[in-house]
């Protein structure tokens, strides 16, 4: 008997059979992560669309018609001329209280 020989550990298969199921099992793995980066993609590209879908159709929505312009508008000048009214009539409120007389000041 040969004292030099290291024990070893059995094998319970070839080698060959070993190195081939590694092989098939890191392509598996491959094959998974691919499918798994392409569904991820997938997903975030139909997330992406349904938001500017989402956005667009809103915008599209909220856009006023010409009437509700035009009534915007309306309302906008009736507001400004009331505003004007308002400090016409209490600058001359002001100008009256002053003088005694109620004439105008030169």
């Amino acid at each position: 008997m040969d004292i030099d020989r290291t024990p070893t550990l059995p094998a319970l298969i070839e080698n060959n059979t070993r190195y081939y199921l590694q092989n098939v099992l890191q392509k598996c793995n491959q094959h998974r992560a691919s499918i798994y980066h392409w569904s991820l993609n997938i997903g975030v590209f139909i997330i992406f669309v349904v938001i500017v879908f989402a956005i667009l159709y809103s915008c599209y929505k909220s856009k006023r018609t010409p009437e509700e312009i035009q009534q915007k508008d309306l309302k906008d000048q009736a507001y400004i001329l009331s505003k004007i009214r308002h400090y016409k009539q209490e600058r001359q409120h002001i100008v009256s209280r002053t003088t005694l007389t109620g004439l105008p000041v030169i």
